[in-house]
């Protein structure tokens, strides 16, 4: 876990929710869109300059499952060349549907809808989950 992360999730965490509140689903229905978000509204929010925020438009990932398995997703800071103490990860593990998949069990299909109070807590959860496994590739 890197503590800048839980420093910042502790003071944005209710911009992304009032986001996950006030957005219907489609603009977060998969891994990456939440992954995307929680850097947007939480992470990046601090930092002053381009250089220090995360690439989000760059997300890479690695996914080699098929119905079920492991994602990884990486970003790297906006910097020119970035070397590998600039890139983090995090993970999640995926399923093939509501059953054994968090993110489909939370949406449950309603993509063109506001979620509910639950499911807007669920998703909380479930960001505050890939934040926690958030690591440097390399430290500084």
């Amino acid at each position: 876990m890197i503590k800048e992360f839980v420093e910042s999730w502790d003071k944005h965490k209710d911009e992304l929710k009032d986001f996950f509140k006030n957005n219907t689903q489609s603009n977060y229905s998969d891994y990456e869109d939440i992954v995307k978000l929680l850097f947007e509204k939480v992470i990046n929010v601090d930092l002053e300059y381009d250089f220090e925020k995360f690439d989000t438009e760059n997300i890479k990932v690695i996914d080699d499952g098929d119905y079920q398995g492991t994602r990884i997703l990486i970003l790297h800071k906006n910097s020119y060349q970035p070397n590998i103490s600039k890139y983090v990860y995090t993970h999640t593990y995926y399923g093939s549907c509501s059953g054994c998949d968090t993110l489909q069990a939370i949406l449950d299909w309603n993509y063109d809808k506001k979620p509910n109070e639950q499911q807007v807590e669920d998703l909380m959860q479930l960001a505050l989950h890939l934040l926690q496994k958030c690591k440097y590739m390399e430290e500084d």
